[in-house]
């Protein structure tokens, strides 16, 4: 009978705890804790100014008011961040990704590494939280270069830039070359976007393929000052401050070459994305991207954006969510001509 009449009041006590466990708000969560935002690219890189700008306003917006610390894993075009976020990282809601684009689609486009099998992720159970910046992909032509536009990349000598094979920049020459017949020749080995523009600006190359906003950021007066010029833009959509460059999609001939451009392209809409890993308890997940859009609409986070040349263009967490699930259902034979195209499949 004792231990009967004392183990009903512990049974109570301990419902009791479980109950207020369970109703644990983001608020009571976060308050007191630290967030890690982990980088998939080096530090002083687009992806990474991004991401430290959000990590500056987006505490503010979070119940609880967590602090952020940054942590960059520039390995494998961020999979090898996205693999630790997604299968090692707690999945508590304090650990949050920012990799690049094309590791959302690894699975998909094999960019990497052959079957996309790298990735150790399914980038549509991924939680994401939006996107700070739509981008739209370009290839620049210095002002000395022989091509004056994308017609002249078909006759004339065009030497690009990239950091290597499969980035995007020779992914999108591939492209070029043998959908519209340009000839440019690729020259690899710069470490990134700031090295491919000071060769730029020696002389050493034509021109890069880039994205857009990455221009804007390390060189905002460039066009204006006439030292580049935009020869062609590719992406989801044309970018409003280039109304008269040519939109790669609109220059094939068939129906059936813009549906695999536009498969290959989507994942340029996502631009700089975040994440949360699968398994993130909902009431988190819906709290960091109510927080990441309130951010996005912070006046001192625009203010403070248009001071470093950030481009902003974002997309909610749903959104985001929605176009990667799109990707992931586009049909097999689609999917596999757009890897030929690119050369990722044989």
């Amino acid at each position: 009978m004792r231990v009967g009449f004392l183990g009903a009041p512990l049974f109570a006590a301990l419902f009791c705890l479980g109950a207020r466990a369970g109703a644990q708000t983001p608020a009571d969560f976060y308050r007191g804790r630290q967030i890690t935002l982990m980088v998939g690219s080096d530090a002083g890189s687009g992806y990474d100014l991004y991401a430290r700008l959000l990590a500056r306003f987006m505490p503010r917006h979070i119940p609880g008011d967590p602090n952020f610390i940054i942590q960059n894993l520039p390995n494998a075009g961020s999979v090898t961040m996205a693999n630790s976020v997604a299968n090692t990282a707690p999945k508590d809601g304090t650990v949050i990704g920012a990799p690049q684009s094309g590791a959302a689609v690894e699975r998909l486009m094999w960019l990497l590494s052959p079957g996309g099998k790298t990735a150790a992720f399914d980038a549509d159970k991924l939680q994401w939280l939006g996107t700070m910046a739509q981008d739209v992909f370009v290839v620049l032509g210095s002002t000395n270069a022989k091509a004056k536009n994308v017609e002249d990349l078909k006759t004339m000598d065009f030497v690009a830039g990239v950091a290597g094979p499969n980035t995007d920049g020779s992914l999108v020459v591939a492209a070029m070359n043998k959908l519209l017949g340009d000839k440019i020749k690729l020259v690899l080995g710069y470490a990134g976007t700031t090295a491919e523009l000071l060769a730029m600006e020696r002389g050493e190359i034509d021109g890069a393929p880039m994205a857009y906003s990455t221009v804007t950021t390390l060189r905002p007066n460039w066009r204006a000052e006439g030292k580049i010029r935009v020869l062609l833009q590719m992406g989801a959509r044309a970018h409003p401050q280039l109304p008269d460059t040519p939109f790669f999609a609109d220059l094939v001939a068939t129906q059936g070459d813009r549906d695999m451009l536009s498969l290959i392209f989507a994942k340029y809409q996502m631009g700089r994305p975040f994440f949360a890993p699968p398994g993130t308890p909902p009431d988190r997940v819906a709290a960091l991207r109510e927080a990441f859009d309130a951010t996005l609409k912070d006046p001192e986070l625009i203010a403070e954006a248009a001071v470093e040349n950030l481009e902003l263009s974002p997309l909610g967490g749903q959104e985001v969510q929605d176009l990667v699930a799109r990707l992931y259902a586009a049909p097999p034979d689609l999917a596999k001509r757009a890897r030929q195209l690119l050369g990722t499949e044989k």
